[in-house]
């Protein structure tokens, strides 16, 4: 009796196996997963909070892998090493990439979501400086590998300031509001949602400049160009349904969309 049931039981476990080789992989290894570099502390674009990733980028990226049938993992360092991330390998694309004619020369790229406006942002009492062309000579904060320097040395060449590099957000908005820095460059919406949203020390001065284009970031392979293909039509999906203008709304009060 007992030879008996070991043999079911092993006649058993043989029609299992051969039901997932007729079935082909399991479910987990069917899932798609990409990997998306990203700093945690970039409200309101994407940041971490209990955990968990939120924010505009975030909420954009969900909607175009979700129809994709794609699982996003996110892989959180600061801005350098998303970049290094990129460059190994190590993750697929990258969050809130402005698509330069510099970095085209190393990677291809979705079509832009939206457009990103660089401001200079100073201390609350701060009246001397009112524009971008106030800061020549003057000691301005920006973020080590954020594009915002370039954006301002093309449009000003002359009026550039004294650049000084940081690693992370906290530290350039301490050292602006206490005056150890004169201003600081940075993107206009994510300095108005913390302005509005955290009561960081500072404010916008004057108009913003340097429009640019923000994708999604890839190496130049066959399977990344059939991707961002994909990607395209879901972005053009998203605009025109006003799923874009609804997340757009959820964080910034207001459609950046119609700014472009």
């Amino acid at each position: 009796m007992k030879k008996w049931i070991f043999l079911l039981a092993a006649a058993l476990v043989m029609v299992s196996g051969c039901g997932n080789e007729e079935g082909g992989a399991s479910a987990s290894e069917n899932e798609k997963v990409i990997k998306i570099g990203s700093s945690p502390d970039g409200y309101p674009t994407s940041f971490q909070e209990d955990g968990e990733m939120k924010g505009f980028n975030v909420d954009i990226y969900n909607a175009i892998f979700e129809k994709l049938d794609y699982e996003i993992e996110w892989v959180l360092t600061d801005w350098t090493g998303v970049l290094a991330n990129l460059d190994t390998g190590n993750v697929e694309t990258a969050s809130n990439f402005a698509l330069t004619p510099e970095r085209g020369e190393k990677y291809i790229f979705t079509d832009p979501y939206y457009y990103s406006k660089a401001a200079i942002a100073v201390a609350p009492d701060n009246e001397e400086i009112q524009s971008v062309e106030d800061i020549k000579g003057k000691d301005v904060g920006t973020i080590l590998g954020t594009n915002f320097q370039n954006v301002l040395n093309e449009q000003y060449p002359d009026n550039g300031g004294n650049i000084v590099d940081y690693e992370n957000n906290e530290v350039v908005y301490r050292d602006v509001g206490a005056g150890k820095l004169d201003a600081y460059i940075f993107g206009r919406e994510q300095l108005l949602a913390m302005i509005n949203d955290k009561d960081i020390p500072l404010k916008i001065a004057g108009e913003p400049f340097g429009s640019q284009p923000v994708g999604l970031p890839f190496k130049d392979t066959e399977e990344n160009r059939a991707l961002i293909e994909d990607i395209n039509a879901v972005i053009e999906q998203l605009n025109n349904d006003g799923t874009l203008t609804e997340i757009s709304k959820d964080w910034y009060g207001e459609d950046i969309f119609t700014e472009e």
